[in-house]
């Protein structure tokens, strides 16, 4: 046996062992988080989406139904293995994405390294410099969150819908079938009603690319407009979701244009925290920019990235829900999508530049002293994720002040 294969194949064992262990970890935490009633041990959003779902009778996402079915059937007790089980469905789904988008590119990745890839994508943290945030979660934008029992549905959720609409995309005349069709249809209803910041955020760049399909006759015209139907029945499901949050029952709550007002409650240094939160999928953005038009990968993650920044920075909340910044939700999912795409390549520019035999120039110097930066970026990326869930799954609150 090669030493190459051995390699890889430890590196799948290896993959396989870490994720099963993050997995162990998030059903002890959810299991924790079950329990919090007040102090920063193991606090969560938990309890009170559990009250407001069985005590309360507020049916506003699909988690609300799961919550009141398992109090029902008095198995209350498996929330921490189903949100584990969320926990490991994101991973699942970011490997199989991943593998999607790298065929894509006519490229191939390791298994082992794809799995191991996966894993950190849903770590990653912004690049966390003290002073300028309330702690590391509190003003800063990331997909990796776990306290909050709604967005750990979205986001698996989200990903598997990102993962279908890619292989439709691919090939829309050859794959929109009446089975495509009706798959993307539920499990698109179905996200949006686990949380409808998916919706809004990705909906728009998926408007962008039917526009573009049908002016290039992509496939006929019928067929394009009958994709487009199949976000029909989400806006239904919002319009229920609004109906439940704000009518006139809920208290004074209402929507306001505020620039900036919920995204700065934590923060008084908004333009850093944004560019360290993204750090880097910008740098590699900016050494691919020509690229960007070309590549409708790269394109449509950063137009639904983009989407949900412009949601966040605008809209703000009044009344009970004033301080919770919910329309953040939508860019932080976006954010493991142009994390995942510049890790994809960022990979081939290592490939490219470090074991091309291209002759040595000032030119590719550069491009090597640029690539190492950003590899030293994701890193800390990295390094501040797994730092943030080790005291997050220790019982560290969620908010780690300072």
């Amino acid at each position: 046996m090669s030493d190459n294969k051995i390699f890889r194949i430890s590196l799948r064992v290896f993959s396989i062992a870490a994720v099963a262990a993050y997995t162990v970890a998030c059903i002890y935490m959810y299991y924790r988080f079950m329990g919090w009633e007040s102090g920063s041990v193991y606090e969560s959003d938990l309890p009170a989406h559990i009250s407001l779902a069985v005590d309360e009778g507020l049916v506003y996402s699909l988690i609300s139904i799961m919550f009141i079915s398992l109090s029902m059937l008095d198995c209350m007790g498996a929330v921490p293995y189903i949100l584990g089980g969320f926990a490991l469905l994101s991973v699942v789904f970011s490997y199989y994405l991943l593998e999607e988008i790298t065929e894509y590119y006519g490229r191939k990745w390791d298994k082992g390294a794809a799995l191991f890839a996966s894993l950190i994508l849903n770590l990653l943290m912004p690049c966390y410099i003290r002073g300028l945030s309330d702690g590391r979660y509190m003003g800063m934008h990331t997909s990796s969150i776990w306290h909050n029992s709604t967005y750990l549905l979205m986001k698996w959720m989200g990903l598997l819908v990102i993962y279908i609409y890619v292989r439709l995309e691919r090939n829309i005349a050859k794959e929109l079938t009446a089975e495509s069709y009706l798959y993307f249809l539920i499990v698109m209803t179905l996200t949006t009603a686990a949380k409808p910041n998916f919706f809004l955020a990705v909906s728009p760049a998926m408007l962008v690319f039917l526009i573009a399909d049908i002016v290039k006759k992509k496939a006929p015209l019928s067929r394009l407009l009958l994709f487009a139907s199949s976000v029909i029945p989400s806006f239904f499901v919002m319009y229920f979701q609004n109906s439940a949050l704000y009518s006139a029952n809920a208290g004074d709550n209402r929507i306001s244009i505020a620039p900036g007002r919920a995204m700065s409650v934590h923060t008084g240094y908004l333009i850093p925290v944004c560019i360290l939160s993204i750090a880097f999928p910008l740098m590699v953005l900016v050494m691919n920019i020509g690229k960007l038009k070309k590549d409708p990968v790269l394109l449509f993650a950063w137009i639904a990235a983009g989407t949900g920044f412009l949601q966040y920075f605008l809209f703000s909340e009044e009344g009970a829900r004033n301080m919770d910044a919910n329309f953040s939700w939508g860019y932080a999912f976006t954010i493991i999508l142009i994390f995942g795409v510049s890790l994809i390549y960022w990979c081939r520019d290592v490939k490219d530049v470090f074991l091309s035999k291209a002759e040595k120039s000032r030119e590719l110097t550069i491009k090597r002293i640029c690539t190492a930066f950003c590899g030293a970026v994701l890193i800390y990326h990295a390094y501040c994720g797994i730092l943030f869930f080790v005291r997050i799954a220790s019982g560290v609150s969620y908010m780690m002040w300072g």
